[in-house]
């Protein structure tokens, strides 16, 4: 009885502490933010006469690391990589060739090193020594900047070579980082030259024609947490600034020579083809008409022709570097069937009328303009045109002037009134193109739109003396051109009817007055401001 009671006693005390306890997740303490710190390191560093292959540094906590072979950069740089692993709380770094005597070495590890845990960066860190008596010490820093727009230039390397060097490989080198900023510490006292290169090729040389280059214009000698420019070149408060592009290659050359569709040829040029000549090499009949068009920037060319024959031979040549003959076939074939292969040829049936409608409306002082996609050599604008205003309206005395050199584009000549309704019905055979297509009845619905739904800019812009002209554009939130204009003087500029939104001012110094931004010249800014907003309810003046 005896041993029972002290048995039911122990049921109840273990069922007592079971209702009094509650089991719960041991607490972990605050996350970790803080990346890795150095201990220490083997040898020192800021250290002199180097003489071993290999260098240890402690970390107060657990490390690993990210992309090491792109993310650490040693200056001078080394024909081998050294190898890089971690052991617990310690970097190994071993060098897989002999250093260079009486030389400071920079190395710069960027964000590959983090905490195991966390992943936390740590980020600036720089070890460096010398296998030398003395320690060279002087920096030099600065921004890369892409000329096109202004936006920092991350992930470029940034490399420095002295005068006398035969080579233009590399003394020092590092990278920017996302706000386009650079450092280049342990430098020795001489007059370099600075070089930028995105390496799309890591070979760290420039070898790619689409590799975005840029360069100092004259000559630095760093100093101590500074530099000097050696002779009068652009400098900014945080050191050198370099603006970067992509070099043009100036070779013409011919991209395409195609058919497009039933009596429409294109050829494609790398640059504008004012210099280019396209000639058929045989005798054609009075029925057989060619039309050439160049794109805006002149470096497509059209040709629109009667498609009354199979083929013909077209010579190509601008003199230099294009002399090119083809035989082309001029009856268009889409496959039907790949099974078959059978193929059939493409003829529209009637002409395509478009307009700049956008969802149906047109801005306050827009005028209406018809698009075509081939020239229109006839319009033919008769009773049977309807134009209606509103409701109440109705007037055909409509008039349709040529809105550019090949007639592809036709503006009504009248002015239209914000705040009202239109509509436009043509018969068809009103508009005739060049193959001799004409229009299907054509109706257009539109309004014009209120003008307290806008808001305009007003800028005064000062032209510099040394340049022939500006180039200003309007761009949006996006980047995108909303508007280009051309000015040869200091006036004022207006951006009228925006949409509501953010807006920025873009200055190109046309230094060629060719009236188009091009890339391998250097450029300066031009002092606008940044960022401008249209208002609707309170237009800006």
């Amino acid at each position: 009885m005896k041993k029972i009671i002290r048995y039911l006693a122990l049921v109840a005390a273990v069922a007592l502490l079971g209702r009094c306890a509650n089991v719960v997740t041991p607490a972990g303490g605050p996350k970790d933010e803080k990346p890795p710190v150095v201990l220490e390191s083997s040898p020192a560093n800021n250290s002199t006469n180097f003489s071993g292959k290999t260098i240890h540094i402690s970390f107060d906590e657990f490390i690993t690391l990210n992309n090491a072979s792109s993310n650490i950069l040693i200056s001078p740089p080394l024909k081998k990589k050294p190898t890089y692993r971690t052991s617990g709380k310690t970097l190994i770094i071993k060098f897989e060739e002999p250093l260079k005597p009486e030389t400071t070495y920079s190395i710069n590890f960027g964000e590959a090193i983090k905490d195991l845990h966390e992943g936390n960066v740590l980020k600036g860190f720089n070890y460096v020594f010398s296998t030398g008596e003395s320690l060279d010490s002087l920096t030099l820093k600065g921004t890369v900047t892409q000329a096109i727009d202004l936006k920092p230039a991350e992930d470029f390397y940034v490399g420095l070579y002295t005068v006398e060097a035969d080579t233009v490989t590399f003394d020092y080198c590092t990278k920017t980082d996302k706000k386009g900023r650079f450092e280049l510490k342990g430098l020795a006292d001489n007059e370099y030259h600075v070089f930028v290169l995105k390496d799309n090729n890591s070979n760290m040389i420039y070898d790619l024609p689409n590799e975005e280059i840029g360069f100092y214009p004259g000559l630095v000698r760093p100093v101590a947490e500074s530099f000097s420019a050696v002779d009068d070149t652009t400098a900014v408060d945080n050191g050198i600034e370099i603006f970067t592009f992509v070099e043009e290659d100036s070779v013409q050359k011919i991209f395409k020579k195609e058919l497009v569709e039933s009596g429409l040829l294109r050829f494609v040029f790398r640059y504008p083809a004012d210099n280019v000549s396209i000639t058929a090499l045989e005798e054609l009949p009075d029925t057989f008409n060619i039309m050439p068009v160049y794109s805006a920037k002149k470096d497509t060319v059209l040709w629109y022709f009667t498609p009354n024959r199979d083929s013909l031979r077209i010579c190509i040549n601008d003199g230099i570097n294009i002399s090119d003959t083809i035989h082309i076939s001029l009856k268009p074939r889409e496959a039907v069937s790949k099974k078959r292969k059978k193929q059939t040829d493409i003829q529209p049936k009637s002409l395509a009328v478009g307009s700049n409608l956008k969802s149906g409306k047109l801005k306050p002082e827009q005028s209406l303009i018809l698009c075509f996609n081939e020239p229109i050599t006839e319009v033919n604008v008769h009773d049977t045109t309807w134009f209606i205003v509103d409701k109440d309206t109705i007037i055909n005395d409509l008039h349709f002037s040529k809105a550019d050199q090949y007639g592809f584009r036709y503006q009504l000549d009248k002015q239209l009134e914000p705040e009202k309704s239109y509509q436009i019905i043509f018969p068809d055979s009103t508009f005739f193109g060049f193959s001799g297509l004409t229009n299907d009845t054509t109706k257009l619905r539109f309004n014009v739109q209120e003008e307290s739904l806008f808001g305009n800019i007003y800028i005064m812009v000062e032209k510099p003396e040394s340049v022939p002209q500006l180039i200003i554009e309007l761009l949006d939130s996006k980047d995108h051109v909303v508007d280009t204009q051309i000015i040869n003087q200091t006036q004022e500029l207006a951006f009228e009817y925006l949409d509501p939104g953010k807006y920025k001012l873009k200055a190109i110094l046309d230094t060629d007055a060719n009236g188009v931004w091009r890339h391998g010249v250097r450029g300066h800014r031009a002092g606008l401001p940044p960022l401008w907003r249209a208002v609707p309810e309170l237009p800006a003046h």
